[in-house]
């Protein structure tokens, strides 16, 4: 049987993973973004399939963390 957390616990826990999950998603896009640089310098589109992942995985952070609330 699990048990429901409290009020003033879950509203902490939800503040503190949004600055998380955001700067989850730059780094993610920062990663990303490198990885299109060197895709396109290399013309390697093994490199692109990794830069649209990791793209996504920060689009996925990003909308983690604004969808939490605030």
């Amino acid at each position: 049987m699990t048990h429901p957390q409290t009020t003033a616990l879950t509203a902490f826990v939800d503040r503190a993973q949004r600055p998380l999950w955001l700067g989850l998603a730059a780094l993610f896009a920062l990663v990303g973004a490198v990885n299109v640089a060197v895709a396109l310098n290399e013309s390697a589109w093994w490199q692109a399939a990794v830069a649209v992942l990791l793209l996504g995985a920060s689009f996925a952070c990003a909308r983690s963390g604004l969808r939490t609330r605030a």
